[in-house]
């Protein structure tokens, strides 16, 4: 499935947690917006807010080279196979 730039957004920017899965390991994404500062968690590493843009467009563009893959983190604690499986139960709550 193909990620869309806005719904990456917008899902992260709601606390969603996505998980980048590498060749070598995994690593969640995940942003703070009330921390103060405000930031994003990106690669092991706080990110200010303000980049949240460069962040998706980091992913876009490693999910797009096939160097990485990823699912989105249920928040209630059930994690899901890829990210068209999380979209698919997204689709169908109610």
């Amino acid at each position: 499935m193909e990620l869309e730039r806005e719904e990456l957004r917008r899902r992260l920017a709601a606390g969603e947690s996505l998980e980048i899965c590498t060749g070598g390991g995994s690593y969640e994404v995940w942003v703070e917006p009330y921390a103060n500062p405000p930031v994003v968690f990106y690669e092991g590493h706080s990110i200010p807010y303000n980049r949240l843009e460069k962040v998706v467009s980091m992913i876009l563009t490693a999910l797009q080279h096939g160097e990485v893959s990823c699912r989105w983190l249920e928040p209630r604690g059930v994690q899901v196979k890829g990210c068209e499986e999380a979209y698919r139960r997204r689709a169908a709550e109610p």
